[in-house]
């Protein structure tokens, strides 16, 4: 089921990009990464800035409501590509895949490597934009997966982030 599921994400992203939508990012792609993966990777960071447009564009408090409607807009590929946003304190404001994690400090949030995940994804975030590279639950299994997350500072108090998982 996950790799039917792994499959149609690239379809879906590959299918994108072939009608000539184009990514405004700016991060090199590793020369080795298949070509879905790069494609994937763009259309991660084409989504996050899509959601970023969207807070300014319908204000905070609406947008990080839409966040978090597993059926809303910024919820795609099965559930599998969805937006979260926190504030800079590692508060989790809004989370499309798992909307109980809203109002939750997740500082102490660690992956099976004990990399403390949101502390370092909101690093990232503090620079600007970034990615990062950790464990995170996999909706397809329901088990942990190697997943390489890309976010982006909104404002001063808040920054939002998507993530793909790894084959």
């Amino acid at each position: 089921m996950r790799a039917t599921r792994l499959l149609f994400l690239s379809v879906f992203v590959a299918g994108l990009a072939a009608a000539g939508e184009q990514s405004a990012d700016s991060h090199s792609i590793a020369g080795n990464a298949p070509k879905a993966e790069a494609v994937a990777r763009k259309e991660m960071v084409k989504f996050v800035e899509e959601a970023a447009a969207y807070v300014r564009q319908a204000g905070k408090e609406a947008a990080l409501n839409e966040f978090s409607n597993p059926k809303g807009k910024f919820v795609r590929a099965g559930g599998e590509l969805y937006i979260y946003a926190y504030d800079f304190n590692c508060v989790c404001l809004a989370h499309g895949y798992t909307p109980e994690l809203v109002g939750k400090d997740l500082t102490g949030k660690k992956d099976s490597a004990g990399m403390l995940v949101i502390q370092k994804l909101r690093d990232a975030a503090k620079d600007g934009k970034g990615f990062v590279e950790f464990g995170w639950n996999d909706p397809a299994t329901g088990k942990e997966g190697h997943k390489l997350g890309y976010v982006l500072k909104v404002d001063e108090t808040t920054w939002l982030g998507s993530g793909i998982y790894f084959k």
